[in-house]
């Protein structure tokens, strides 16, 4: 049985990237920043377990009563390690159109080219998924990546014990 999930659709990971690319400040963000916030943005019900920084919370935890449309994970931890794969090819066919700057990838940065964003996707989005990306991209996303106090640690979705500080 063949069963849809836009989680590993690469058209919608697209549409989902450039959705809090938009809403990032300077329109970029390290790439495990950009897979963390994702999975966040397919499961906003998870937001209730982030640890928010002093003045970040409030519209987080109105945003963790939302829920999925989508489905619920069994283990978030584990479902990011897997679509690590899927967020490099998202990336990599961003990267084919110049939606993003193929040169930060290498360096491990997601960051938008001067290139129009496409209006047809665009108008895909609905007010709920603006709002949350509006919400990831300019608060989550700017959280530091790396350290006990960065995304990744207040997310417990990766392993930051041993980044540089």
């Amino acid at each position: 049985m063949l069963v849809y999930h836009p989680a590993f659709d690469v058209y919608h990971g697209v549409f989902r990237a450039l959705l809090l690319l938009e809403n990032a400040p300077n329109k970029s963000m390290p790439f495990d920043a950009l897979r963390i916030v994702d999975l966040y943005f397919l499961f906003p019900y998870l937001l209730a377990d982030f640890e928010f920084p002093r003045g970040a919370g409030r519209r987080g935890r109105q945003l963790a009563g939302t829920r999925s449309r989508f489905n619920t994970l069994p283990s978030p931890k584990t479902f990011v390690s897997q679509m690590q794969g899927l967020h490099k090819l998202i990336s990599a066919a961003l990267a084919g159109r110049g939606l993003i700057q193929a040169d930060a990838l290498k360096d491990g940065n997601v960051e938008r080219t001067d290139n129009a964003f496409p209006e047809e996707l665009l108008r895909q989005a609905t007010s709920e998924d603006t709002v949350l990306a509006a919400y990831l991209g300019s608060t989550l996303a700017t959280i530091p990546l790396l350290g006990k106090d960065g995304l990744k640690a207040r997310s417990r979705l990766m392993e930051f014990r041993y980044d540089p500080t």
